[in-house]
């Protein structure tokens, strides 16, 4: 770009605000799509999932919003979450975990009902979720779960 040419910041912004919302809708539709395809054990062996969780505290957040605490299942094994690429900021879906003598019709009806939220706080023994206000199911989450 020659230095006597200016870019007007609207027209930035609005080419900017273009391409996050592209970025957005890609990732969206690759995430339900390896969600509608692959067994939650699979997405955590890829590092996409963290299964065998169970609610160890709940609270209320800002904003009104239930926070989560998730650590893994002491029945389970092990203290520490394991390998994953869960980060803070990330947009999660919080649901129960399907068990594994059921049949593909149950495990699909599981999978789609959860609460949807934002991580904030991992560490090594457990994960912070604050769920979404208008799907707030924090009072249904029970048993083993699956981030």
């Amino acid at each position: 770009m020659a230095l006597d040419q200016s870019l007007d910041i609207g027209s930035f912004a609005a080419s900017q605000l273009s391409l996050l919302a592209s970025e957005l809708a890609a990732e969206t539709s690759q995430n339900s799509l390896l969600l509608c395809n692959h067994s939650p054990r699979t997405l955590s062996r890829a590092g996409l999932a963290i299964t065998n969780l169970t609610l160890s505290s709940q609270r209320t957040g800002l904003g009104g919003k239930t926070v989560v605490e998730l650590e893994q299942d002491s029945a389970v094994g092990g203290d520490a979450l394991g390998e994953h690429g869960i980060r803070v900021g990330d947009i999660v879906r919080v649901g129960q975990q399907p068990k594994g003598g059921e049949k593909k019709v149950e495990k699909k009806s599981i999978e789609s009902v959860g609460s949807e939220g934002v991580v904030v706080r991992v560490g090594q023994k457990m994960i912070q979720v604050a769920l979404d206000k208008e799907r707030d199911d924090g009072d249904a989450l029970g048993g083993k779960l699956w981030v």
